[in-house]
């Protein structure tokens, strides 16, 4: 049973790769004007990975994930996705988390490397409060992150912020929070007159869902966010220790 359920939730989160490239057209109609609102979603899509929950994992535990955020369309003015004939688009990004030992504070590394995008990052939570017994009260957590992007026809860099909340219920973990993301990407090896170009965009995102664990040990996510105004979902399967 609980290779099935790995299996499912991979597929669904490999499933905006399935069809091609969401991006494989940026040197067809990228403009300068058109690089802000093309930054705008993909930070998006990177700062929806930051967090599943309010509560570190703390020292000596370890978390290991494979999560992926699908936004269901681009937003009105990203005309490269949308003169490209992009809908719905997404990335898949695999994370480490472990409890360092300074009270509180998880380390965290994360990337992905897929169609020629790779994105390696890291930051760091903190447990701005964790509920023990008594399990009515939140968890609240803090984070941040730094990414490196990199792509055939761009490349920049991600950072952000969070606050998040969460309820460490017995199977179901309801948690919700808000980051603020702040990108820059800059186009590369596209033509003379566009190469060098950049852009640089931040935007609030908001999120809620649940976590569950249905076995000691493995959860499943999933969560409806508002990505910079942008409708998303995000899912994803981990071990935590």
């Amino acid at each position: 049973m609980k290779k099935i359920l790995m299996v499912l939730v991979v597929c669904l989160i490999f499933a905006p790769y399935l069809q091609a490239d969401p991006f494989e057209d940026f040197k067809t109609h990228i403009k300068s004007s058109l690089l802000k609102p093309f930054t705008e979603d993909f930070g998006g899509l990177v700062g929806a990975n930051d967090f599943n929950t309010g509560r570190t994992v703390s020292f000596p535990g370890f978390d290991v994930s494979l999560g992926g955020v699908v936004q269901f369309e681009p937003n009105d003015d990203n005309l490269v996705l949308k003169n490209a004939g992009v809908d719905t688009f997404g990335i898949a990004m695999a994370q480490g988390s472990i409890g360092i030992p300074v009270a509180g504070i998880d380390a965290v590394l994360r990337g992905t490397s897929i169609m020629g995008l790779n994105i390696i990052g890291g930051g760091v939570r903190y447990s701005f409060h964790r509920s023990g017994l008594a399990k009515f009260i939140p968890d609240v957590m803090l984070s941040a992150f730094y990414d490196t992007i990199s792509y055939d026809y761009f490349e920049g860099s991600h950072y952000s912020f969070d606050v998040s909340a969460s309820f460490d219920l017995p199977i179901i973990k309801p948690y919700a929070g808000i980051g603020y993301d702040r990108t820059k990407l800059e186009i590369k090896d596209v033509s003379a007159l566009l190469n060098g170009v950049d852009a640089s965009v931040g935007k609030m995102r908001f999120t809620v869902g649940t976590r569950l664990t249905p076995f000691p040990f493995l959860y499943l996510y999933g969560a409806y966010s508002l990505l910079h105004s942008n409708n998303a979902a995000q899912f994803g399967v981990g071990i935590n220790f």
